[in-house]
């Protein structure tokens, strides 16, 4: 579509980190002015992480969450669920 690797990488990454603060925002008592705050603080973050994914090998490139998965199964099982998937 046109769109470089950095600008792909930081859309991806700024959306990723909105869904989490989005999350956060629904989960405890934060507002939506400190949500803001907050995306805006981890912008350099946003490129310091591109930067060092950029220089990864394709060997080197993992994800490994066994616990992730582990507590995503258990998810469906919950009592009470925040967020009805």
């Amino acid at each position: 579509i046109g769109t470089s690797y950095d600008a792909a990488a930081t859309a991806f990454c700024f959306a990723w980190m909105e869904n989490q603060v989005m999350a956060a925002i629904k989960s405890v008592p934060l507002g939506q002015t400190t949500g803001q705050q907050i995306l805006f603080s981890l912008r350099p973050e946003i490129a310091a992480t591109i930067d060092a994914a950029s220089g990864l090998k394709d060997d080197e490139i993992v994800s490994f969450a066994p616990l992730l998965g582990i507590l995503s199964s258990r998810h469906a099982l919950q009592y009470s669920r925040i967020f009805r998937s």
